[in-house]
């Protein structure tokens, strides 16, 4: 995984802690460890007691709940940046779901009483709410999609939810999902079979609506899937997903540049994808 980084950089790349002060993010630093976890390995698990917060340096996380059965329900993914299950730390009360390293990650981790003690600036506590309040909204979501909407239009609903949180857009519309993902993935996190997300994500790359490669999907067509997943009707705001929390007028979620490849061949500056709010198309529609 490469040398271990310094815990007051990680610290300061994430929202929550970006108001502090060079100085306040090195006294915070010091409490922090950071720890590696090799692939497929749980960083904490379902009702465990929870002792700290944990920040995501490198690597990503794949956050579930397991049933009785053993059948799992992927709740969502995170990447570099990220603070993970926020609720427990805070409260100490045990996790509500389980986080597990696909390819190994690294992460630095801050003990309850050093979150307490930051707490105390404005900054800080902002960014809690925020934080809090966007994991409450996508739970909302989450728990809509899967009890009106049907099997296609949940893949569908997963798809375009994942272009807004991880999506790099192309000069020719395209939006790539820059997160590797299974098709056992797309069906756990979309709340259906196996079988029915390798029958829907078949159905849209025979139509050119999608391209797979190495785990990666491309949507070369977003209108295709938001029409059907009627998105201009639907009163729920995917783009909480957005990761500038200072930003709650804009759903389009801050990443990294990047260049994306056309099917000409010619390279293009990829840029952050720019999906119209739901809401904002309802009123279109009415205006």
């Amino acid at each position: 995984m490469g040398p271990v980084p310094d815990p007051t950089m990680v610290l300061g790349k994430t929202a929550l802690f970006g108001g502090l002060s060079p100085e306040e993010l090195v006294d915070l630093a010091s409490y922090a460890r950071m720890i590696g976890f090799p692939p497929q390995k749980d960083i904490f698990t379902e009702g465990q007691d929870c002792d700290g917060l944990w920040v995501l340096h490198s690597g990503r996380v794949r956050l579930y709940h397991t049933s009785m059965e053993g059948r799992q329900q992927v709740v969502g993914f995170r990447s570099a940046g990220s603070a993970l299950e926020l609720g427990p730390a805070l409260d100490g009360r045990p996790y509500t779901v389980s986080g597990t390293s696909p390819d190994g990650a690294i992460l630095a981790f801050l003990p309850r009483p050093a979150l307490h003690e930051v707490s105390r600036f404005p900054s800080v506590v902002r960014g809690i709410i925020d934080q809090l309040c966007l994991e409450l909204r996508q739970l909302d979501i989450a728990t809509a999609v899967a009890t009106l909407k049907d099997a296609r239009r949940r893949v569908y609903c997963a798809l375009l939810r994942l272009a807004q949180q991880f999506g790099q857009q192309a000069g020719d519309g395209s939006v790539r999902i820059d997160y590797r993902l299974t098709r056992r993935d797309i069906a756990d996190i979309s709340g259906v079979t196996l079988e029915t997300a390798i029958r829907v994500l078949s159905d849209l790359q025979r139509h050119g609506i999608v391209r797979t490669e190495s785990q990666v999907i491309e949507i070369l067509d977003p209108a295709r899937l938001e029409h059907p997943s009627e998105c201009a009707e639907c009163q729920l705001s995917c783009g909480v997903h957005e990761r500038d929390w200072d930003r709650w007028d804009d759903p389009v979620p801050m990443v990294k540049p990047a260049i994306a490849t056309g099917g000409n061949g010619h390279t293009a500056a990829a840029v952050p994808f720019r999906s119209i709010s739901p809401r904002t198309a309802l009123r279109t529609r009415r205006a």
